[in-house]
C-alpha cells in the first residue's frame, strides 16, 4: 500500500478518469466528497485493521462512485497491506485459484464488477471462488484479509436472489456469501454531501464544474464523463451507432465484456436500415472504430481498444464503456438483436459459458432455433450446461433422436447426468451390451461416472485387476460425489484406510464428516478428524465426540470440546454481525413479545448446542446454578440468544432484582437487543412517556435493530409526520430493510392517498425500487394502475410491458396488448407472448399463433418456421 499511487487508480484499479477542466487542478484524482456509505465501509475496514477477515460489496448504479469510494477505503489501510486485483482470462479461475493456495495476511481483494467472479458470465470456477472466499472469511488462519467488491443492482439482485424452487441452484456460494455484505450508493448526492461537495469544489475545478453543470446531485456520473458520452452516442453515424449497439447487446444479454472485431463487424450489419447499409463506405468499420474511440473531455471513447500483450494469453478487444454499458441497458430493454447478432455470437465468441449465456437469453426471447444453435456451440466447446438445455429443447419438441445425439455428446464429454439419463431407460429395456458400449466410450473420454460404473461392473464380474485399473482413473477426478460413492466402495469392501485418502481427497462437507466417522486410530486423531468436518461445516462428528465423552463420565473433556465448539461459533456470530447493517431481532416472523413473556430468541440453525450442552453439563456437574457463567461469559461477548437466556433462568429463579440489573448493565454497553428490549418493554407499558420512548426506540436503531426502526416508521406515519416516516423507511431500504417501506407505501393505498404511495416507491433504491413498484402494481386495478404502468415502461423496467399487455387486453386493446407482448418477450419474458398465442390459437386464420407456439420467433419477430 505504501507503494500505491494516485495515477495507478485509473489503470490497475479501473478508477472513471475525471474530466479535463482548463483550469489547474490538485492532483489526478479529484478532491474527495465523503458521503453516507463511506462510513459504513470506513467501519467494516477499521475492523479488518483489527485483525478481522471482512468483505463489503457497494451495490449502485454505473458511474455512482462506487469504485472510487473503494479507492479512498484502502487508502487507509497500513502501509504494510497489499492490494491485490485477480485478473486473467477467468477471473474467476484466478481468483479460486489464489483462494486455494491461500491468500497471505493484510491483503485486500479488490473485485470491481462482482459479476465477473460470481454467476453464470464469470464462468468455470465462480462458485468454487465464493466457497473459497467463505471459507476464508470464517477461518482466521490467514486474518485479517479485507475483500472489496462493487456491483451494478441488476447484478446483485441476479447473485443474491432467493433460490426457485424445482431449479437447480446455481449461485448457492454466492448467495449464501454476499449475504448481508451490500452497501447501497446511491446515485445522486443527498443535501448535505452537495453542502460539502461546494466547500471542497472551491479548491478543484473539476468538482466545481460537476456542480455548475449537472442537476439532482447526480455529481459522480458528470465527473465520469457520462453527459459527454451521451452526446456523442446520440450523434453518431449509423455504423458507429449500429457498432455501439452491438457491444451493449453483447454486454447486457451475455456478459460479454471484450468483444473482437471480426464479431463487431458481424453483428452491425444487422443494426443498420437497407438505406444506411447501401451507403456504408468502403472503410466503413475502420471510420465506426474510429468515431468511437475518440475521447472526450479527458475521459475515455464509447469504445476502447484493448491490446493483447505479446507474452500474455489475452486477446485483441473493444471494450464499452462502463456508463454507455449502463445506457444500453435502459434503452435497449425491449429491443432483441437482429439475427446478425446471434450469428456473430455463434462463430466469433470462443468462451463458452459467454455463448451459453447468449443462449439462454435467446430463449428467453423465444428466439429458439437462435438458442439452438448457440448451446450446439457452447457445447462443442466444453460446456456441458448447454448440452443439458439444449437436450430440453430437442425434447419439448419432442425430438427424441436429436437429443439424445445431445446426451451422448455430453456424456461424452463428462458429464455424469447425461450419462445416467441415457444409461436407464436401456438398462430398464435390458439393452445391457448397448449399455456397456456407451460406458466404456465415456470412459475412455474421462467421465468419472462412466469409470465409476465400469469399475463396478468388472468387479463384479471378476475382472479384479481391470477394475482396479478403472478405479485409479475415479481417484484423480476432481468431483466429491463420485469420490464419496468410490470410497463408499472402499468401505463395503474393508480397504477402510484407501477409503479415508479418498475422502480426504474430495474434501467437501460431507466427505469430511464421513471421514472423521471412519476416524481411527488415537482419540487425538479421532478429535483432528472431527474438527477438520467441523470447520468445513459438518458439525456432527464433534458433537457425537462430545456427546460420547460426558456419556463416558470425562465431564472436562466434553467441557473443552463445547469451549471450543462456542468459540468457533461466535467468531462466526461476530463476523455475520459485523457485515448486517441492520439486525433482525425477529427471526421466523415471531414478535418480540414472545421472546419477553416468555423470553425465546432463537439464533441460526445448529449454533447452540454447544452452548446448550456446557449449560446442562454445568448444572449438572456442578450445581443448578453452575451454568450461568458460561452463559453470561457468552452474553458479554454480545451474544443475544445467551443473554436471553441467562435472563430467563434468573425469572425462573425468581432473581428478579438481578435480571433487571443484568438488562440494564446491557444497556448501558450498547448491547443491541438490551436496547430493543427496553424499547419495546417502554412501548407497551402505559406509564412510559412518548418522548422516553422515541429516545429508547432511537438509540435501538442507531444499534443497527432492524424492528426499532420499524416502529419509528410506524410512530411517525401515525402522528402525521410523513416526511419523517419516509426518511426512516428508506433509510432501511438502503441497508436491506424494506419490510417498512412497502408497509408504508401498501398503508398509504389503502388509504386512497395513491400519489403518496407511488412517490415514495420510485424513492426506493435502485436495487429496490423495481420490486416495489411491480408490487404496488399488482395491488392497483382498472384505469388506476395505467399511469404507473406507463412511466415504469417509459423507465424501463422489465416486467411493465407484461403487466400491460394484460390490462390492455382486459380493456379490448387488443392490437396494443399484442404489442406490448411482443416487447415483452423482445425483453426476455416469452411467457407473456406465449400465454397470449394459447388464448388467441382460436381464432387464427392464417395459423400463426400456432406456427408461434410451435416454434417460437425469429429473430426478427415474426413467427418462425419449423426447425
Amino acid at each position: 500500500m505504501a507503494e500505491l499511487q494516485p495515477e495507478e487508480a485509473f489503470s490497475e484499479w479501473e478508477v472513471h478518469r475525471a474530466v479535463d477542466v482548463t483550469a489547474a487542478v490538485p492532483g489526478a484524482l479529484p478532491l474527495y466528497v465523503r458521503r453516507a456509505h463511506d462510513e459504513v465501509v470506513r467501519k467494516v475496514v477499521e475492523q479488518a485493521v483489527g485483525g478481522a477477515s471482512r468483505m463489503v460489496v457497494l451495490v449502485g448504479e454505473s458511474s455512482s462512485g462506487k469504485t472510487r469510494a473503494c479507492w479512498e477505503a484502502v487508502a487507509e489501510l497500513p502501509a504494510e497491506w497489499r492490494l491485490w486485483h485477480p485478473l486473467g482470462p477467468s477471473p474467476a479461475r484466478t481468483l479460486a485459484n489464489a483462494l486455494q493456495e491461500g491468500i497471505a495476511p493484510r491483503t485486500a481483494i479488490w473485485l470491481n464488477e462482482l459479476q465477473q467472479y460470481f454467476g453464470e458470465q464469470a464462468g468455470v470456477g465462480a462458485e468454487q471462488a465464493a466457497a473459497g472466499l467463505r471459507e476464508m472469511l470464517q477461518d482466521n488462519t490467514n486474518a485479517p484479509v479485507l475483500v472489496l467488491g462493487t456491483a451494478w443492482p441488476e447484478f446483485w439482485h441476479t447473485l443474491t436472489a432467493s433460490r426457485v424452487a424445482g431449479r437447480p441452484d446455481a449461485y448457492a456460494q454466492a448467495r449464501a456469501l454476499l449475504e448481508a455484505k451490500a452497501v447501497h450508493v446511491p446515485a445522486a448526492f443527498e443535501e448535505q454531501e452537495l453542502q460539502d461537495a461546494r466547500t471542497v469544489g472551491g479548491h478543484d475545478p473539476r468538482l466545481a464544474d460537476a456542480l455548475a453543470h449537472t442537476a439532482k446531485g447526480r455529481i459522480t456520473q458528470y465527473l465520469a464523463g457520462a453527459p459527454a458520452l451521451l452526446e456523442r452516442y446520440r450523434t453518431a453515424p449509423p455504423a458507429a451507432r449500429a457498432v455501439l449497439s452491438a457491444a451493449m447487446d453483447a454486454s447486457r444479454l451475455g456478459g460479454v465484456t471484450l468483444v473482437e472485431r471480426e464479431f463487431l463487424q458481424v453483428a452491425a450489419e444487422g443494426y443498420l436500415s437497407d438505406d444506411a447499409y447501401d451507403a456504408l463506405a468502403e472503410d466503413w468499420l475502420d471510420a465506426a472504430f474510429a468515431y468511437t474511440q475518440q475521447p472526450g473531455k479527458g475521459v475515455r471513447g464509447l469504445l476502447s481498444r484493448v491490446r493483447a500483450r505479446p507474452a500474455g494469453s489475452g486477446r485483441d478487444g473493444y471494450r464499452l464503456a462502463d456508463y454507455m454499458d449502463h445506457v444500453g441497458r435502459m434503452e435497449r430493454r425491449f429491443s432483441a438483436p437482429p439475427a446478425s447478432f446471434w450469428r456473430a455470437a455463434r462463430s466469433h465468441l470462443a468462451d463458452a459459458h459467454l455463448v451459453r449465456a447468449l443462449g439462454r437469453a435467446a430463449q428467453a426471447r423465444w428466439r429458439d432455433g437462435d438458442a439452438v444453435g448457440l448451446y450446439q456451440r457452447a457445447l462443442d466447446l466444453g460446456d456441458l450446461q448447454a448440452g443439458q438445455s439444449l437436450a430440453w429443447l430437442w425434447q419439448e419438441r419432442q425430438r427424441a433422436g436429436e437429443a439424445r445425439r445431445v446426451q451422448e455428446q455430453a456424456a461424452l464429454a463428462g458429464d455424469g447426468d447425461a450419462l445416467e439419463d441415457l444409461l436407464m431407460p436401456l438398462l430398464e429395456q435390458e439393452e445391457y451390451q448397448q449399455a456397456e458400449q456407451l460406458v466404456r466410450a465415456a470412459s475412455g473420454r474421462g467421465n468419472a461416472t462412466a469409470q465409476l460404473h465400469l469399475a463396478r461392473a468388472l468387479l463384479l464380474g471378476g475382472e479384479t485387476q481391470e477394475a482396479a485399473r478403472w478405479y485409479v482413473e475415479v481417484a484423480r477426478c476432481n468431483d466429491p460425489e463420485i469420490l464419496r460413492a468410490y470410497a463408499g466402495d472402499l468401505r463395503e469392501r474393508g480397504e477402510l484406510q484407501e477409503a479415508r485418502t479418498v475422502l480426504r481427497a474430495a474434501g467437501d462437507r460431507r466427505a469430511l464428516g464421513e471421514l472423521a466417522a471412519l476416524a481411527g486410530g488415537s482419540a487425538a486423531e479421532a478429535e483432528q478428524a472431527a474438527w477438520e468436518a467441523f470447520s468445513a461445516g459438518e458439525a456432527t462428528p464433534l458433537k457425537e465426540l462430545a456427546e460420547q465423552a460426558e456419556a463416558d463420565g470425562r465431564g472436562a473433556d466434553a467441557a473443552r470440546l463445547y469451549r471450543d465448539a462456542i468459540a468457533v461459533f461466535e467468531r462466526r456470530r461476530r463476523q455475520r454481525e459485523a457485515g448486517v447493517d441492520l439486525i433482525d431481532f425477529e427471526v421466523g416472523g415471531r414478535s418480540l413479545v414472545e421472546y419477553l413473556d416468555p423470553p425465546g430468541l432463537p439464533m441460526a440453525s445448529g449454533q447452540t448446542w454447544a452452548l446448550r450442552h456446557l449449560v446442562a453439563l454445568l448444572d449438572g456437574t456442578q450445581g443448578a446454578t453452575a451454568g450461568d457463567g458460561a452463559l453470561r461469559e457468552v452474553a458479554e461477548a454480545g451474544n443475544a440468544w445467551a443473554l436471553e437466556q441467562l435472563l430467563r433462568r434468573l425469572r425462573e429463579r425468581g432473581q428478579i432484582q438481578e435480571a433487571e440489573s443484568l438488562l440494564q448493565g446491557e444497556v448501558a454497553r450498547a448491547n443491541p437487543w438490551a436496547l430493543w428490549a427496553l424499547a419495546h418493554r417502554a412501548l407497551r407499558d402505559e406509564q412510559v412517556s412518548d418522548a422516553v420512548r422515541r429516545v429508547l426506540l432511537e438509540r435501538a436503531a442507531a444499534a443497527r435493530v432492524q424492528q426499532a426502526v420499524r416502529a419509528l416508521v410506524e410512530r411517525a406515519e401515525q402522528a402525521g409526520l410523513a416526511s419523517e416516516a419516509d426518511q426512516w423507511a428508506l433509510h432501511a431500504a438502503a441497508r436491506g430493510y424494506t419490510t417498512p417501506l412497502w408497509e408504508l407505501v401498501r398503508g398509504r393505498e389503502q388509504e386512497g392517498r395513491l400519489e403518496a404511495a407511488e412517490r415514495l416507491a420510485w424513492q426506493a433504491p435502485a436495487s429496490q425500487r423495481s420490486w416495489a413498484l411491480r408490487r404496488l402494481a399488482l395491488r392497483r386495478g382498472g384505469a388506476q394502475v395505467m399511469p404507473l404502468l406507463w412511466r415504469a415502461y417509459d423507465e424501463a423496467l422489465g416486467w411493465a410491458p407484461g403487466l400491460l399487455c394484460e390490462r390492455l387486453e382486459a380493456a379490448g386493446e387488443f392490437a396494443q396488448a399484442e404489442h406490448f407482448a411482443r416487447l415483452a418477450a423482445d425483453a426476455g419474458d416469452r411467457q407473456v407472448l406465449e400465454d397470449l398465442a394459447a388464448r388467441r390459437k382460436g381464432d387464427d386464420a392464417d395459423r400463426q399463433w400456432r406456427a408461434m407456439l410451435a416454434n417460437g420467433l425469429t429473430a426478427e419477430g415474426t413467427s418462425a418456421a419449423p426447425w
